[in-house]
């Protein structure tokens, strides 16, 4: 994964769910029947947060009482994630945008309850996730597959770039 100047290696990403594996282990899970790409995914994400907050200088985010590296991992990439939504200017939606949401609301419920508001201040995070994207030229590796950032990525996508 590459986020401006900054690369990390597989091996980092690999330890990340080695660690969410351990966790599962605890907790008494099968692994026999899991799926890992789930596990990889989100250990990309939140490595992926975590590195574009700092190359932003998004600010220090509180990490304190996490249990372990994973943890403090997932805390960090929180707070940058609220960073960006709350510094995110809504947005006016597009026709083709409100017709992919009515589309998508009539197959998920609690898209149905989201107000306007709530979808044009979305659609103003994810253009800002984009620019990020570009700005400091992120990429992923081609084994994590196809990586889209946003939470509605059939409504207002985010893809990453594989490099």
């Amino acid at each position: 994964m590459f986020v401006g100047d900054e690369r990390v290696s597989e091996d980092v990403i690999d330890g990340y769910v080695e660690g969410i594996v351990d966790l599962r282990v605890e907790q008494g899970e099968d692994l026999a029947i899991h799926d890992f790409a789930e596990d990889r995914e989100q250990a990309v994400i939140y490595v992926l947060y975590a590195e574009l907050g700092r190359a932003a200088d998004l600010g220090p985010v509180d990490t304190a009482g996490a249990a372990d590296e994973f943890e403090e991992l997932y805390l960090e990439a929180a707070g940058y994630y609220e960073a960006i939504m709350t510094a995110s200017e809504p947005r006016e939606l597009t026709q083709a945008e409100m017709e992919a949401l009515v589309a998508a609301a009539a197959e998920d419920p609690g898209l149905a309850g989201a107000t306007v508001t709530d979808l044009q201040m979305l659609a103003g995070f994810t253009d800002d996730l984009a620019a990020y994207v570009d700005e400091y030229d992120i990429a992923v590796n081609p084994r994590y597959g196809d990586f889209d950032l946003s939470p509605l990525p059939s409504i207002f996508p985010v893809e990453v770039p594989q490099r």
